[in-house]
């Protein structure tokens, strides 16, 4: 027997088994079909979207070729003194004026300090005093000395007389002895003509001595007065120097310069050579620029520097406008290691007193070409995390880009070593809108300045 389903069951049934909404289901499917719609719109305007590389830039362009460059080479500068001057106190005492305000210009021969003159004074005179002494002292030297030669000629001419007497003693002498023989005259005058002789013989030797002697008199008065001379000479040098401690007290500029800070003031005692300087001076007219340059420039530097040929310019003022032209002077001996650079320095006149020592300057360096060499306008070389590159513009009106060697700028083109044919075009303005590939519209042309 079939059992019967009863009506709570029967009515359960039924309601799990209702069909969904119409309503419900056109709103699901409006869903559906909005967001297909959408992704349709979106692919269609994807694939209707035109090539970025298709879009043209309007770019302006230049010309490679080939020419001679410059080499120009950039630096800083450093201003130094032409030279500098420590004035020292060179006599010791107390300083008791200064004749000139720090900071100031003075000229070579300008009286800067003065020390107290009157130890120095009193010292000279001294000295000037002994110097008169000797002179003096000379001078009787002398007269004693004329006077003793003066003997020497009495001397002479007693000598003279007394050879005389002696050959007519001696004469006589041998007239009487034969007379004596004879028995013409008595053998006491023979005897006394012999007396006469001898006599007169001794007579001629103390002459002769006295003649000596005063000859060496004379010598003793030329030996003194060399000493006296010898003496006369030592004081001369003595107030000499004195005359110089004197003019010491006055101290004067050496040179024409800029004084800096006073170290001693009026009133103070200073020493002589004191290890710390009155003042010092630098020489600013002319004036020094020291800067470095590559080590790799080097042959060129001397090269240059041989034939006149390097130039130098530095930028002066606050806005690096003003420029100075300079000659350089100086090379150093030796290179730097450390900064592969070498030391130059250019000579100014500054007249006008702009450079001051320590200032810091832009210096440009200018040296004559090595050579030809590829050359494009500079706005076309564009750093990159690679190094140098420009935009190529090629026949089809798109751009390559292409890195490049930069040897050097020069007067608003640069040099390159490598990258660039002569007659390819490059790109001169308009780079930041620009990838590889892109298409080009070229606006204008522009070309490097110079030869």
């Amino acid at each position: 027997m079939r059992a019967e389903k009863s009506p709570e069951t029967m009515t359960g049934s039924s309601h799990l088994k209702k069909p969904i909404p119409r309503k419900a289901l056109l709103v699901v499917a409006l869903v559906i079909a909005l967001v297909a719609g959408n992704f349709l719109f979106k692919f269609l305007a994807e694939r209707n979207k035109p090539d970025a590389r298709d879009k043209k830039v309007a770019v302006t362009v230049g010309v490679a070729k080939i020419q001679e460059v410059p080499i120009e080479i950039r630096s800083i500068g450093n201003v130094v003194p032409y030279s500098v001057v420590n004035v020292v106190p060179q006599v010791g005492g107390q300083l008791t004026k200064v004749y000139f305000t720090q900071g100031q210009f003075v000229k070579k021969g300008q009286l800067l300090f003065q020390i107290d003159p009157r130890p120095f004074q009193a010292a000279l005179d001294q000295a000037r005093g002994n110097v008169a002494r000797d002179v003096a002292q000379i001078a009787a030297a002398n007269a004693t000395m004329r006077k003793n030669i003066a003997m020497i000629g009495s001397a002479e001419a007693d000598i003279t007389k007394q050879k005389v007497a002696e050959e007519f003693a001696k004469r006589e002498q041998t007239r009487f002895a034969e007379l004596a023989k004879e028995g013409a005259v008595s053998h006491q005058q023979s005897d006394q003509m012999l007396t006469n002789s001898l006599t007169a013989t001794a007579t001629l030797a103390a002459g002769r001595k006295m003649l000596e002697n005063a000859h060496e008199v004379v010598e003793g008065d030329k030996a003194n007065i060399d000493v006296l001379r010898g003496t006369l000479r030592a004081d001369q040098a003595i107030a000499r120097n004195a005359e110089i401690q004197l003019g010491w007290t006055q101290i004067r500029s050496p040179l024409d310069g800029r004084t800096g800070s006073l170290n001693i003031y009026e009133g103070n005692i200073v020493t002589a050579n004191s290890a710390t300087p009155l003042v010092t001076i630098d020489q600013v007219q002319p004036i020094y620029i020291s800067f470095t340059l590559p080590e790799q420039h080097l042959n060129q530097i001397r090269k240059c520097l041989a034939e006149g040929t390097l130039r130098v310019k530095a930028l002066v003022g606050g806005e690096k406008t003003e420029a100075v032209i300079e000659k350089v002077t100086f090379l150093e001996h030796n290179v730097n290691t450390a900064a592969g650079t070498v030391t130059l320095r250019a000579t100014a006149p500054n007249l006008d007193k702009k450079l001051f020592p320590g200032q810091f300057l832009d210096v440009i360096a200018t040296m004559p070409p090595d050579g030809q060499t590829i050359v494009v306008p500079e706005s076309a070389v564009q750093p990159s995390q690679d190094g140098n590159a420009v935009y190529v513009v090629k026949p089809d009106n798109t751009v390559e880009y292409r890195p490049v060697e930069l040897k050097r700028t020069y007067a608003g083109f640069a040099a390159l070593g490598k990258g660039v044919n002569p007659g390819e075009v490059v790109v001169t303005d308009g780079h930041m809108q620009l990838t590889p590939g892109a298409s080009v519209i070229v606006q204008s042309r522009t070309a490097p300045s110079g030869n």
